[in-house]
């Protein structure tokens, strides 16, 4: 069973992360991988934090291939990502421009956890392997929180059940 945790992020906090294991993409396979990407852009530009994402779909279909690319990379792909975008990508200057508090943080990685149950890659993937992939995306993600202006805990806003403590994406 995969553990959808979620924890807290405290403003420019760095923890170190390990990437998920190579066995996550492989079994996915890079077709799987890009149907992942897809749906949780699909399901992010319907959700509370729709405002840090493009309206236009052209632009949307970029940031889609560009990101499954970046993100089979960091999952032992190869390094297609940096030849065909134009070199290696730093997460926390791409997203300085936006103020992003540890809320929006759980609301992406809630998309991201409605993302994998959608495509079905509980049945497609081996949960050791789904596992260190969102180990990967919990702790990396804490890397982009730059604004603090949700100080509630995520202990405060937990619900019964677990899930999003903001109630968006139950188990």
């Amino acid at each position: 069973m995969v553990d959808f945790y979620y924890t807290n992020a405290n403003m420019g906090e760095r923890p170190k992360f390990q990437v998920p294991n190579k066995e996550f993409l492989e079994q996915l396979t890079p077709k799987g991988f890009q149907e992942l990407v897809d749906a949780f852009y699909d399901i992010v530009v319907d959700s509370e934090i729709a405002h840090y994402f493009p309206d236009e779909e052209e632009e949307l279909a970029l940031i889609k291939k560009r990101n499954a690319s970046y993100f089979m990379m960091i999952c032992g792909g190869d390094e297609r990502y940096i030849s065909k975008y134009g070199g290696e990508f730093d997460q926390i200057k791409t997203h300085e421009m936006f103020s992003i508090p540890n809320k929006a943080r759980i609301e992406w990685l809630g998309c991201w956890e409605e993302a994998m149950k959608e495509v079905g890659i509980l049945d497609k993937v081996e949960h050791q392997h789904i596992q260190s992939y969102w180990n990967w995306l919990e702790v990396f993600s804490k890397h982009i929180v730059n604004f603090e202006n949700d100080r509630e805990t995520l202990e405060d806003k937990a619900n019964v059940g677990g899930g999003c403590p903001f109630g968006h994406h139950k188990k």
